[in-house]
């Protein structure tokens, strides 16, 4: 939860039943100043309140309004979000995280988090405030809405086909183009609180609007799960032909799949609480965001039984963002082991030990519920947190330091900067002289790089995505800087294809170091900004699905970052490491357990 203050006109809360607070929302017409009156009631099943999910915005720009008759200030979003949620004719019922919990009581602070999974579970509606209508106008939100609508609500195949045909094809397209635009200006969409407010409800993802939670900008409303079910048409033609393009809005397809895991969870033989919370974190923790630190573990805490939580990672808004960090990594590696932990580390948190993780790092594998952890896998945190005993295997070092890949001028077309950047990496890394091992062409050696590193970066997506619209080897193809395709029709939409490609690949590898190591492989590190150096060791830490990328200290090591490598410990095509990264951590821990059992390996620390 973000921080705020305020002068707080919060009563206690009763300890000995099962009590919160409930805000009023009184009527009034638009604009008219915004009163509110606090009410505490016992959470029950029919408990009768709607509980708002929204996005904090900037604490430091408020605007007042009377909370049980005292001046009390609240931010820009929630202000404009009251504004427009007010009935004229009757007061409305709400909870409201900043108005309901008392900001300036820590302890009130870390118990209500603990029970907000009850209260988004329990009340009567969630609705989900995306903000006004700005920078776009009611009618162009309208619109969108109106095709979202129109779309999903076609129940046959046949409606939908009609629908298609009477738009067009380049209306269709122009319709998902404004939806694109506008998702793009929600943050709600990149909050991690939303992970709690909206799966731990009854499924809503059914094609009924009377259980799915409502998104509202403005005066509009959309039912959150007609906006799931437009991702499924992406049609090229009007014959039902379908093509598996990057996701409208990743937020969903990760709600999703979040609900799914979270039944079976939550279900009738829960999974051990490490698991739980080591799945939850490797899976979202650095796909949303989150102002306060310290909420990337609390929020993902709502998520599971309050009562199961252990006191080492219980919330505590008293402790640092950093003690939080290494109390959670902590947990983790003496509860269960879970050493694959520490590639989830985006090593920009400059004041944690390196091998414990931010989360902040959008790492190759989720690591799954009911993932065992392997045999033989040595762990053991030293110095109050500040070090952790492994056992690491080394494959060889960096030789040559290659330039990162960075957009400088975002005005430059695309293929140029790409273009450059083969340049570069050539003359850096001797391109011409020494092919990378295991390749005839060292432009080609590094596109399958490039493409293999995207594909565990963007790990929701179809593999064959970039095999089919840019090829094996790019290189060559983006020199020319178009693509002839008129013999097959669409060409606008094919180049749009290809460049949406691009960017995603852009995406993923942007402001990543590129190296060449001693063995004459060509590796890209994982982390933005983590920059390697020659003498940097290239092992594989025991327990964990990467390499990393180590540097000696006067003892032990620190974790530089992770790294992809042209040649790898384990030899697989695209198709297969598409696969294992939906397999997740089992399958690749037992693969690597067999390597270690004849490898030559030493136990050192990590700081």
């Amino acid at each position: 939860m973000e921080k705020f203050k305020g002068i707080s006109p919060h009563k206690p809360l009763r300890t000995d039943v099962n009590e919160i607070r409930i805000v009023k929302l009184l009527p009034n017409v638009f604009n008219a100043p915004i009163e509110c009156e606090l009410e505490h009631i016992t959470i029950d099943v029919e408990a009768d309140y709607e509980a708002l999910s929204y996005c904090w915005g900037d604490a430091s720009v408020t605007h007042p309004i009377r909370l049980n008759g005292r001046v009390y200030p609240i931010t820009t979003s929630l202000f404009t979000g009251l504004n427009y949620l007010r009935l004229e004719d009757r007061p409305r019922r709400l909870w409201v995280d900043s108005l309901c919990i008392n900001q300036t009581d820590l302890d009130e602070r870390s118990h209500e988090v603990q029970r907000m999974r009850d209260i988004y579970e329990k009340a009567k509606e969630v609705i989900i405030w995306l903000g006004d209508y700005h920078p776009f106008t009611r009618l162009y939100v309208k619109r969108v809405f109106d095709y979202v609508t129109k779309l999903a609500t076609c129940w046959e195949d046949e409606e939908e086909e009609a629908l298609i045909s009477a738009w067009g094809f380049d209306e269709l397209w122009h319709f998902q183009t404004e939806l694109q635009d506008f998702l793009k200006t929600r943050q709600w969409f990149q909050r991690i609180w939303v992970l709690q407010e909206v799966s731990v409800r009854p499924n809503p993802w059914l094609k009924n609007v009377d259980i799915t939670p409502d998104l509202i900008c403005g005066h509009l409303r959309l039912p959150v799960v007609y906006l799931r079910q437009v991702q499924n048409y992406w049609v090229t033609q009007p014959t039902t032909a379908r093509l598996s393009l990057p996701s409208l809005c990743p937020t969903l397809d990760r709600l999703r799949l979040i609900w799914e895991g979270h039944q079976d969870l939550m279900g009738q033989e829960p999974h051990p609480f490490a698991n739980q919370l080591v799945w939850i974190l490797s899976l979202v923790a650095a796909k949303f965001d989150a102002t306060d630190e310290r909420d990337t573990i609390f929020a993902t805490l709502g998520l599971l039984n309050a009562k199961s939580i252990p006191s080492q990672v219980r919330p505590d808004y008293t402790k640092t963002a950093s003690q939080v960090l290494i109390d959670c990594a902590t947990f983790l590696i003496e509860d269960s082991n879970f050493v694959n932990i520490i590639q989830y580390n985006s090593m920009q948190t400059t004041q944690l030990p390196s091998w414990v993780p931010d989360w902040r790092y959008n790492a190759r594998h989720p690591i799954y519920a009911g993932s065992e952890t392997g045999p033989g896998i040595h762990s053991r945190v030293l110095e109050k947190g500040n070090a952790l005993e492994v056992d690491i295997m080394p494959f060889t070092e960096i030789s040559m330091l290659g330039p990162k890949f960075e957009i400088i001028n975002t005005e430059e077309k695309m293929f140029n900067v790409w273009e450059d950047f083969f340049l570069d990496i050539g003359e850096c890394l001797d391109g011409r002289k020494l092919p990378a091992r295991g390749y005839t062409n060292f432009e080609e050696a590094v596109w399958q790089l490039l493409i293999i590193f995207s594909i565990n970066f963007q790990w929701l997506l179809d593999p064959g995505c970039f095999e089919g619209v840019l090829g094996d080897n790019a290189p060559s193809f983006i020199r020319r800087h178009s693509l002839d395709v008129s013999a097959r029709g669409h060409s606008t939409l094919e180049k749009d294809f290809m460049e949406d490609s691009l960017k995603i690949i852009s995406e993923s590898v942007t402001n990543k170091y590129v190296f060449r190591c001693a063995d004459n492989s060509i590796g890209i590190m994982g982390q933005s900004f983590a920059k390697p150096q020659p003498g940097d060791m290239i092992c594989s830490i025991r327990g964990a699905c990467s390499e990393f990328v180590l540097r000696p200290l006067i003892k032990g090591y620190r974790i530089i970052g992770r790294c992809e490598r042209t040649i790898r410990t384990l030899e697989l095509t695209m198709t297969e490491v598409g696969l294992l990264d939906w397999m997740g951590t089992t399958h690749l821990l037992s693969v690597l357990s067999e390597l270690w059992a004849t490898a030559d390996f030493h136990r050192t620390t990590i700081y």
